[in-house]
């Protein structure tokens, strides 16, 4: 009977109770679960590809669109990381199963690669989503060894002057043509100048042909410091009727993204800006001349000036017209001529 009671009270339990008994559990003598193990090998290695990817990418060794694949991929994995650190977490809180340094470790580094992305698009919002920005966007110079590298994954180099032009007039209201007060010719090795100053390598140098009326151009390419990503700029230097001054242009488009991050309107005044400064090292100063000459002139007039003590040459004694003769009459012995005169070259002191 007593039997049949504790039985009946066994099967008569209430749902809850049975529901909680058989989830909760602890396995602490138990191994990490498997997401506990691979949710921080999975966020390790991701890391340390992101790393040697951004490293081969900035010394050439890796193509950019290839780069871009495997980032893509590795935010993925990432992203997969972070959730399997989640559910092992639970499992964790749960079971009381070991592998929470595991899980850490896992989250952590999961979420500081996925920041990178989010940084990114945070930064991008501040920015117009522009890639080519040029000071005439009327008619913007052309490219010409840029059409040769650039492939059909990257931006097209078509000037989209509706797009473009109108959002390059609302954020860089500054980006203008400079004139040259000088012939293309000069105003061409200005460019140049300045270009080397940059410490900048031209991939192509056209100088200005004044039979075809055909204006001068400078291409080159830059890349950004950390990831090395290409941006293609250009610079035409165009003469006007009469040749006595130049107008100079610049384009700078980036070959990947939809935005540079403000990159391309800093080449244009940077460039510009060097131009301008090279073109004023290289005009005369009047007041600059004129101060010269001023002390040019009172540096002439003190050296005809009346030489000090300290510059006088001191007399020498042994020179035989500047000894006492001897058939001079001597003073009186005592008297203070005599003392005075007995002193040798005491005369050329006064």
């Amino acid at each position: 009977m007593v039997t049949d009671r504790i039985d009946e009270r066994r099967t008569k339990r209430r749902p809850r109770d049975r529901y909680r008994s058989s989830r909760i559990y602890y396995a602490v003598g138990e191994p990490p679960s498997f997401l506990a193990i691979w949710t921080s090998r999975l966020a390790i290695f991701c890391a340390a590809a992101a790393i040697v990817t951004a490293g081969l990418h900035r010394v050439s060794l890796l193509q950019t669109p290839v780069a871009l694949t495997i980032a893509y991929l590795l935010i993925v994995g990432a992203a997969l990381a972070v959730l399997m650190a989640l559910v092992a977490g639970l499992d964790i809180w749960v079971t009381g199963r070991p592998g929470s340094a595991r899980v850490f470790v896992g989250a952590i580094v999961g979420l500081g690669i996925l920041a990178v992305p989010v940084a990114l698009w945070a930064m991008s919002l501040h920015y117009p989503a522009l890639y080519d920005v040029t000071t005439d966007v009327a008619e913007p110079p052309e490219f010409t060894v840029a059409k040769e590298e650039r492939g059909p994954e990257t931006n097209p180099l078509g000037y989209d002057g509706e797009r473009f032009a109108a959002l390059q007039r609302q954020d860089y209201p500054d980006l203008k043509s400079l004139t040259i007060p000088r012939s293309t010719d000069e105003t061409y090795e200005l460019v140049l100048q300045a270009v080397h100053k940059l410490k900048l390598k031209p991939t192509l140098e056209a100088p200005p042909d004044d039979e075809d009326d055909s204006p001068g151009f400078v291409e080159l390419s830059e890349h950004t410091q950390v990831l090395g990503l290409v941006d293609d700029i250009v610079i035409r230097v165009l003469g006007s009727d009469d040749d006595k001054s130049a107008r100079v242009d610049v384009r700078s488009a980036s070959r990947y993204g939809p935005t540079d991050f403000g990159r391309n309107a800093d080449h244009v005044r940077t460039i510009l800006k060097e131009v301008a400064s090279r073109f004023e090292a290289s005009v005369p100063d009047p007041d600059k001349e004129a101060m010269a000459a001023r002390k040019a002139k009172l540096k002439a007039e003190k050296g005809r000036g009346r030489a000090s003590k300290a510059d006088r040459k001191r007399p020498n004694l042994s020179r035989s017209n500047i000894r006492r003769a001897p058939e001079r009459k001597a003073s009186r012995p005592g008297s203070a001529g005599a003392r005075g005169r007995d002193k040798p070259g005491a005369q050329f002191d006064e």
